[in-house]
């Protein structure tokens, strides 16, 4: 297994800094990256459940690389409506999952962390 490099590790912290009322689990990829998932976050009062987990991958490569797709738990739309395009379920890591694709075309790497991308994440699904 390789080393997590200090940038992942701050990337992390600072996960953990934006979701401090929430428990953040980790798990080292094995290629120097890292597996975050959120739990219990909410994502608005269009779906159901209201609150679910938030998951994505820390590349080694980061913070060059976007922090891309994430992954919530299975949530069904209040309304009836299907999710939209950026929304397919392909599970996660082993288990049942919607993948969000919010790719971030003009992302700053010295601005666009991590932990922003992940909050604008459970903005972008609680104002669908």
């Amino acid at each position: 297994m390789n080393a997590i490099a200090s940038v992942i590790t701050e990337a992390v912290e600072a996960v953990r800094v934006q979701f401090a009322d929430h428990r953040v689990d980790v798990a080292p990829d094995g290629a120097g990256g890292v597996f975050i998932t959120i739990q219990d976050v909410s994502v608005g009062h269009a779906y159901v459940p209201q609150t679910t987990w938030l998951g994505f991958h820390i590349s080694a490569a980061y913070p060059d690389a976007d922090v891309y797709p994430h992954y919530v738990g299975l949530l069904t739309r209040v309304d009836g409506q299907r999710h939209g395009p950026a929304i397919q379920a392909p599970g996660w890591r082993g288990q049942p999952a919607l993948q969000i694709s919010r790719r971030s075309n003009h992302r700053d790497a010295a601005v666009d962390s991590a932990a922003l991308k992940a909050g604008r994440i459970r903005r972008w699904l609680a104002d669908q």
